[in-house]
């Protein structure tokens, strides 16, 4: 039971028993820590090659890991989709550098009054590009307040729901993290003077949970949403249906997820309640859909921007208050300048049909994983067809 320096801040609820029991020093100090008060878990330790305790990264920069961990998967020339749901995914210097030294294309996106966002406006647009809508509580959505933090999500949500991270050691090695439950999360967000890694969490699907119940999703997505429309009501009440309309992302600073297109091309609304948000978006023309498959395919791709390749690519920056919808088939990479809470969800529908399609023969060239796919794909894709 000694104590160590970080202590202080350590919730006795969660980290206990045995994570108490390891220690590790810092390579630059010689500062003895308890793993667990640094946000470590006790297995993660011997994936350290030299530790540096949150007060020295500051100044030599975070801890090194071992490149023996895991083998970089890139000669098998596909991307790691795991990357894209849950991943440590602190950004690369240079990376960070060519985000801001980069000619973006200007953000001409349409701005729409949340009142205008109607199935006529959409048919008659056709959802070609991104937007952002204005006034939100015009968009017959109803989103929980914007004080909503990770606290309250763990109590909504659920403390012992299980999570599933990524952590990236380097350019070229990953390990996975896992045992983590939202308790674990809520210690490692709300530290935020004391993280030692750059963890970011795009997959938690909230639908059956008291978080759900104050939510509703933007009158046009529920409007537009095939699972809403055409999927028979019976599979639905077993819960049998795509689980993909309702997620809540929760990022820190400086998370980055790279250039992708989501699952089956689908669309994707995106409502920012705290932080901000900046996005990269290509368009998805036949040349810049072939650049990005070849880039999927590629050994260089971690070390290669895509929008060096793929022109243009337009920076869009979003607020707290802001909502977004993504149309099918753009390619964007996602990176957070501050601490984010998001409320977001995927939608097929009937205005970019053929480009839902292409982008899930894409999705099987290369050879994404049936796991990271849009689940009932092609069931869905019937039941819509009867509908029409």
């Amino acid at each position: 039971n000694e104590p160590c320096p970080r202590c202080a801040g350590r919730d006795a609820s969660i980290w206990t028993g045995s994570m108490l029991e390891t220690w590790l020093a810092c390579d630059i100090c010689d500062t003895w820590f308890h793993a667990a008060c640094v946000g470590l878990r006790a297995q993660e330790c011997d994936q350290i090659e030299e530790f540096h305790c949150p007060d020295c990264a500051a100044t030599h920069g975070p801890s090194v890991y071992k490149k023996e961990i895991r083998k970089s998967q890139r000669e098998r020339a596909h991307i790691d989709y795991r990357d894209l749901v849950n991943a440590d995914v602190m950004l690369p210097r240079d990376r960070l550098a060519t985000l801001a030294s980069f000619a973006f294309a200007p953000d001409n996106f349409p701005r729409v009054a949340g009142e205008d966002a109607t199935v006529d406006w959409a048919r008659a647009s056709g959802l070609e590009t991104p937007v952002v809508f204005t006034g939100p509580t015009m968009l017959g959505m109803r989103m929980p307040p914007a004080t909503l933090t990770v606290s309250d999500i763990a109590r909504l949500v659920g403390k012992h729901a299980p999570m599933c991270l990524l952590c990236r050691l380097d350019v070229t090695s990953q390990a996975d993290v896992t045992g983590w439950t939202l308790a674990n999360w809520e210690a490692y967000f709300m530290a935020s003077g004391r993280r030692t890694r750059t963890l970011n969490v795009i997959s938690l699907e909230v639908s059956h949970t008291r978080l759900a119940e104050q939510i509703e999703r933007p009158q046009l997505v529920r409007e537009l949403d095939w699972v809403s429309l055409a999927w028979p009501e019976e599979r639905r009440r077993r819960n049998d249906y795509p689980q993909v309309q309702l997620y809540c992302l929760m990022s820190v600073k400086d998370c980055y997820t790279d250039f992708h297109i989501d699952f089956g091309g689908s669309s994707v609304f995106y409502h920012i309640l705290s932080g901000q948000k900046t996005f990269y978006f290509i368009p998805p023309t036949p040349t810049n859909l072939k650049k990005y498959e070849k880039w999927c395919k590629s050994p260089e791709q971690a070390s290669t921007f895509l929008a060096e390749i793929a022109r243009p690519c337009y920076k869009v920056d979003l607020v707290a208050g802001d909502t977004m919808i993504i149309p099918t088939g753009w390619i964007h990479a996602v990176y957070t300048p501050a601490d984010a809470i998001v409320i977001g969800g995927n939608f097929l529908h009937g205005l970019h049909m053929g480009r839902q399609l292409d982008i899930y023969a894409l999705e099987k060239r290369t050879a994404v994983p049936q796991s990271f796919r849009f689940p009932y794909f092609e069931q869905l894709c019937w039941y819509a067809a009867m509908r029409y």
